[in-house]
């Protein structure tokens, strides 16, 4: 069997070789124009099939996520009619999905498991949202957010799940994930490196942009939050996202290695919290203090509470020294004080119940919040401080209920429940003194990863968010994909 298996693993090199190149020959005699584009199109795709083959697919999945942060070019866009727009990682999801089927298929058993609950949830919210969006339209009336309903469809909820659904059924060892985080540390570092210079410039050193690149991010049309330290996103919430995750996963990587890079992971440790500051999101300062006491409670190993009080007396006496910062709206210096948001938030409280209650079984159509809130009747209770101007739901659960009513709202719901479940099963699979990647700290490391996405949802539709999403599914993937592969274990010990 094993010289069965290897002859088949040397034959599919050999044929996708060929293959390749006779695409390339092909391509170079029927449309010389599309050189050299097209040889390196086909050189790509053959590292790709390379990679299926002898390594890891689920690396280019998580490759994929972070795509968002480093190739999402404005400027690179495919426009297809009756198709919707194709950018750098969508083309890289595409490659993704040829090369995990591909890999799935060269097992010795191509067996696609389906057997979770939690994926018949998220299957059946998927369906709910795009018949919503069927029957409703999946273009909005509303102008400013036209693109919503299959913009955040797409990129927020189907390609996020097939990417939980693709990491669960590629999750094979503990390995996997400890490269999966390495690669996270060494994108972290270019997130660093943007993240200081946008603070230096907003604090006046404007040189400092001249050291920032990809040179769209300089650009001030480009999305939001342009005076703060958004990383190469478009917003800085993906930003606050990634930053949180970054540094308790370098808090579990520290406890499993030694040397240079184990000094690497402390020093870009180190550097984190300045940088979420440098977000100026008062949901992000909130998450990574919730997070942290998360961590403290159940991700060390003694002194639990010790460490929490202490970390606790910390903030304290930080906000005291701080508070002239604090109590003031500039948010390049900590103010936490500005009004505007919080008044927004509470227009949207007061309007999304009479949108509920227009259909609450299924709601006024996925992605039709605006266009519902925009045909408002002139009720002062609903309307009250309402300019008329585009104000999208700045909370996901609330979305939800208005958009698709109490039956995708509660799938929702339960899509969280059946993750958190998963999690706490495999944190008890896992013995208390289990060392390396896979220990019940990495199931930790996973909690404060949700809950810093739950904040971030309670604070704003998270659905506009691609990269935080698929950051989030992949590594819960990857999560329940461990709790399958104990669950075998315990079975045929």
């Amino acid at each position: 069997m094993p010289a069965i298996g290897q002859q088949k693993l040397e034959t599919i090199p050999l044929a996708t070789a060929a293959i390749l190149v006779c695409l390339a020959a092909a391509l170079s005699l029927a449309a010389p124009g599309t050189l050299p584009w097209s040889l390196l199109v086909l050189a790509g795709a053959a590292v790709v099939a390379y990679w299926t083959i002898r390594w890891d697919a689920a690396m280019l999945i998580w490759l994929w996520v972070l795509s968002h942060g480093l190739l999402d070019w404005p400027s690179w866009i495919v426009r297809v009619t009756g198709f919707f727009n194709m950018t750098v990682p969508r083309f890289f999801f595409v490659g993704v999905l040829a090369a995990c089927g591909f890999q799935l298929l060269l097992r010795s058993r191509p067996v696609v498991r389906f057997d979770r609950a939690v994926l018949w949830v998220m299957l059946g919210l998927l369906l709910w949202c795009a018949a919503s969006a069927t029957a409703t339209g999946w273009l909005a009336q509303t102008a400013a957010v036209r693109t919503g309903p299959y913009f955040r469809f797409l990129g927020s909820l189907l390609f996020p799940f097939i990417a939980f659904f693709l990491m669960y059924n590629l999750t094979r060892n503990s390995r996997q994930t400890r490269w999966l985080l390495i690669v996270l540390g060494v994108y972290g570092w270019y997130a660093l490196y943007i993240s200081y210079l946008q603070y230096a410039a907003a604090m006046g050193l404007e040189g400092a942009r001249a050291f920032i690149w990809p040179e769209y991010i300089n650009d001030p049309n480009f999305g939001i939050h342009f005076n703060r330290g958004r990383g190469a996103f478009s917003s800085a919430p993906p930003q606050a996202a990634l930053l949180i995750m970054l540094f308790f996963s370098d808090l579990l990587l520290i406890r499993t290695v030694r040397g240079p890079y184990r000094a690497a992971l402390i020093v870009q440790a180190i550097l984190i919290p300045p940088a979420i500051f440098f977000t100026g999101l008062r949901s992000a300062y909130l998450a990574f203090a919730l997070c942290g006491a998360v961590w403290c409670l159940w991700g060390s190993r003694q002194l639990g509470l010790s460490k929490l009080s202490l970390a606790l007396i910390a903030v304290i006496i930080g906000v005291a020294a701080f508070w002239g910062n604090l109590a003031q709206e500039n948010r390049q210096t900590g103010g936490v004080a500005q009004v505007s948001p919080v008044e927004a938030r509470f227009i949207l409280l007061r309007q999304t119940w009479p949108i509920f209650s227009q259909s609450p079984l299924t709601g006024v159509g996925f992605g039709h919040f605006v266009d519902a809130q925009r045909e408002l009747s002139q009720d002062p209770a609903a309307t009250q401080g309402f300019s008329g101007t585009v104000l999208v739901e700045h909370n996901l659960f609330l979305n939800v209920l208005a958009e698709t009513g109490l039956v995708g709202f509660a799938a929702v719901v339960a899509v969280f429940i059946l993750i958190f479940r998963q999690s706490l099963q495999l944190y008890r699979k896992l013995p208390p003194t289990a060392m390396g990647t896979l220990s019940r700290p990495l199931v930790v490391v996973f909690w404060t990863v949700l809950v810093s996405y739950l904040i971030d949802a309670t604070f704003r539709d998270s659905l506009w968010d691609v990269f935080a999403n698929s950051l989030f599914w992949s590594f819960a993937g990857v999560i329940v994909g461990y709790n399958r592969l104990l669950e075998v274990e315990n079975k045929s010990a």
